[in-house]
């Protein structure tokens, strides 16, 4: 438990507000029974860097069936088989503009979407243009507007080395399906920022006009499940939840302290 001897160093800011003074609190209960200036300092660094780390919002589990102003706009397409693919935070390398494409990690896929030709086409090379053979396809934006986008396949190889009787090196690889040309546009005219979760859903609709071609066009519809705050209400939230769980362990620890 915290004694009197543990504030008589501390400096108090008078401009804290309760709260902060509860998690002032708290931290010292983390570190008691620590006699070691320098053991205390190792446990407050790690606690203020656990407190800084931010989470990675995936959306809510399980993933929200597919709105239903998306599925009117499918069945207006003619389209079938509809089948969710991902579901992800946008990261930075899917809204900078130098990468400009949207990834696809094939070992998140959900729900297979591809047929057996396709994924044949996406793992050759074209030998004219010498770059992974692309799909054209369309999608469907969070504002409900038909784009043209195409699907690539990239395999990113990584070298690491294994240590051991002998040293030497080796490589492994990682495959991402990704969704490129006018990116960009859809990222900019749908407002779409780090931290979002989104939905990509694939369907197939009629090559033609006509409902009655068969359905082989491949089709995707980006649907955003969650918007992310503001850097301002993050750390509010971010503020508010530290400051629930410091004045849970004072409470849980029976913490006395003096009335303000």
């Amino acid at each position: 438990m915290s004694a009197l001897q543990d504030f008589k160093k501390r400096k108090i800011n008078k401009n804290w507000t309760h709260l902060q003074i509860l998690s002032e609190i708290a931290l010292l209960s983390d570190a008691d029974g620590v006699t070691s200036k320098e053991e205390r300092n190792s446990i407050e660094k790690k606690l203020a860097l656990k407190k800084g780390k931010k989470r990675v919002d995936f959306g809510p589990n399980p993933p929200p069936v597919l709105p239903i102003n998306f599925l009117n706009k499918i069945r207006h397409m003619h389209g079938k088989y509809i089948v969710r693919v991902i579901q992800k935070p946008l990261y930075k390398s899917d809204i900078s503009k130098p990468e400009c494409r949207f990834s696809i990690p094939v070992k998140q896929v959900q729900q297979e979407f591809l047929t057996k030709q396709e994924k044949i086409l996406l793992d050759t090379c074209d030998s004219h243009k010498k770059k992974a053979s692309r799909i054209e396809a369309t999608l469907i934006d969070p504002s409900l507007t038909e784009r043209k986008i195409s699907l690539r396949k990239w395999e990113t190889k990584n070298k690491h080395q294994i240590y051991g009787s002998g040293s030497s090196s080796s490589s492994y690889s990682s495959s991402s399906y990704v969704l490129m040309n006018k990116w960009c546009n859809i990222v900019e005219e749908n407002q779409l920022k780090k931290g979002d979760v989104v939905q990509v859903w694939a369907f197939r609709a009629a090559a033609a006009a006509s409902a009655s071609t068969p359905s082989s066009r491949l089709c995707f519809a980006l649907v955003v499940v969650k918007r992310s705050p503001s850097d301002d209400q993050q750390r509010q939230e971010e503020e508010d939840k530290e400051s629930n769980h410091s004045d849970d362990k004072v409470l849980s620890r029976g913490i006395r302290f003096p009335l303000f």
